[in-house]
């Protein structure tokens, strides 16, 4: 199979990723009573002992698997440098820990309510994900810093980065702060906007370079 054709395929999958994530948060949250998108994380739609985390699960594990094969169709199109391989690997752990976020899950929400070893595993995998990703973004931004095709796209990724960044240090220190839920929505929103918009730019250019 041609390299332009396996990059369409696999943008393709990154297009379909971001909204794909967001439709089954809504799916898992209406079949989930007392939910609440501005206070309650995620990652409680799939917790230990939740009634039904199957919806959340296969959200997690699809998102990854999909995000895996964007990562390689951007590194398969970038080829070349030490950059790129950087965020190849990055956005790849980034995915595997999607992937492992849907198998081990969260502790039960409440106060003084213990860790235990798949809890911790699960918070693991987010924190290394949300590391992963901002380090793929800024290896990214300087892969295609002198690329004609990709102008515009530093910025546009140091600045989604940035404000990436800012929510999730805001996010961490959730304890201390009202509606973490809408703080993790709003990181996880732009990390989504960033993936489908370099996605549908990806998917374009692997038809110009034919």
């Amino acid at each position: 199979m041609r390299r332009n054709t396996i990059t369409r395929i696999l943008a393709l999958g990154g297009i379909i990723a971001p909204p794909l994530m967001i439709t089954l948060i809504f799916v898992a949250a209406a079949g989930t009573p007392g939910y609440s998108h501005i206070h309650d994380t995620i990652s409680k739609l799939s917790e230990q002992g939740s009634t039904s985390p199957e919806v959340m699960t296969i959200a997690f594990i699809a998102y990854g698997i999909l995000i895996i094969g964007f990562s390689y169709a951007l590194y398969i199109h970038l080829r070349h440098g030490v950059r790129a391989h950087i965020a190849w690997l990055a956005f790849m752990i980034y995915g595997l820990c999607m992937v492992l976020a849907g198998f081990y899950q969260d502790i039960p929400g409440g106060e003084g309510v213990p860790l235990n070893p798949e809890g911790v595993v699960h918070n693991a995998v987010i924190i290394v994900s949300c590391v992963s990703f901002l380090i793929g973004m800024w290896a990214f931004a300087g892969s295609v810093y002198r690329r004609p095709s990709w102008f515009g796209f530093t910025w546009f990724t140091l600045i989604a980065s940035f404000v990436g960044l800012v929510f999730s240090i805001i996010f961490a220190v959730q304890s201390y702060v009202p509606a973490s839920g809408l703080l993790q929505r709003i990181f996880y929103l732009v990390l989504l906007i960033w993936i489908e918009i370099i996605s549908v730019w990806l998917f374009r250019l692997s038809f110009k370079e034919e």
